[in-house]
């Protein structure tokens, strides 16, 4: 008797009537009121969320590393100053000739008025000479063209940071041709390459192979202040 009460109990409980009023069919036929009273009071609690949230978010971000400048005023300073260099270096010797009564400085843009004579004692020294004075060559050119890239990226107006330190990410890279190339001089100069012209030039330092030794005494201010400007501009590339 107690069981069939349970049951009846049970049916009456789960009847299609009662789900529906249990849902809110019957109890609730019509839409729901508005939340708001007033656009005007939805309004000033969201402006309250608005403020809350931007003063929470600029404690974290000014307490965040992401708040330290990538690219701070000392760094634009050196950079302008390495990429100055780079761009006035086409104007300065690069390389110093010294012989019985006469000092010739050979600057970057003069260099490119001796590339017929040069070439002309290329039969006797073989190709890697050749190699060799084209690879100055596109090293002094390169390194003219990535300062005046480099300082006209650095001093470009912009509006948006994120974009401005993406472009001048990818013109600092150019950077990376010079310090390839004078790379690569190096390498062909530790090589050795012979010079059986030597004695005829009369130059001194140089002898019957030109080697890196040689490569360095003859070279002048304008080539040393490209190396070390080269290569902190490639530095910062690593920091943007």
């Amino acid at each position: 008797m107690a069981d069939k009460n349970q049951n009846n109990k049970t049916e009456e409980r789960i009847s299609e009537e009662m789900r529906f009023k249990y849902i809110g069919f019957d109890i609730y036929p019509k839409k729901a009121k508005k939340f708001w009273k007033s656009e005007e009071e939805k309004r000033r609690y969201l402006e309250e969320i608005r403020q809350k949230s931007s003063r929470s978010a600029l404690v974290e971000r000014e307490h965040s590393l992401v708040r330290v400048a990538v690219f701070s005023k000392v760094d634009r300073m050196v950079l302008t100053i390495t990429s100055f260099l780079l761009t006035v270096s086409l104007f300065l010797p690069w390389f110093s000739l010294r012989g019985e009564g006469f000092h010739s400085q050979v600057i970057g843009l003069g260099y490119f008025l001796k590339l017929g004579t040069l070439f002309g004692y290329a039969p006797l020294s073989g190709a890697l000479f050749s190699v060799f004075v084209i690879l100055v060559g596109l090293t002094i050119l390169s390194s003219f063209g990535a300062g005046v890239i480099s300082l006209l990226a650095m001093h470009k107006k912009h509006n948006d940071v994120e974009a401005y330190l993406t472009s001048l990410k990818k013109r600092l890279k150019l950077n990376l041709v010079p310090l390839v190339l004078w790379v690569a001089l190096i390498v062909i100069s530790t090589i050795g390459i012979p010079t059986p012209f030597a004695d005829a030039l009369k130059v001194n330092g140089l002898g019957d192979s030109f080697n890196v030794i040689n490569f360095f005494a003859l070279s002048s201010f304008g080539m040393w202040l490209s190396l070390p400007c080269v290569i902190i501009n490639c530095t910062k590339i690593s920091d943007l």
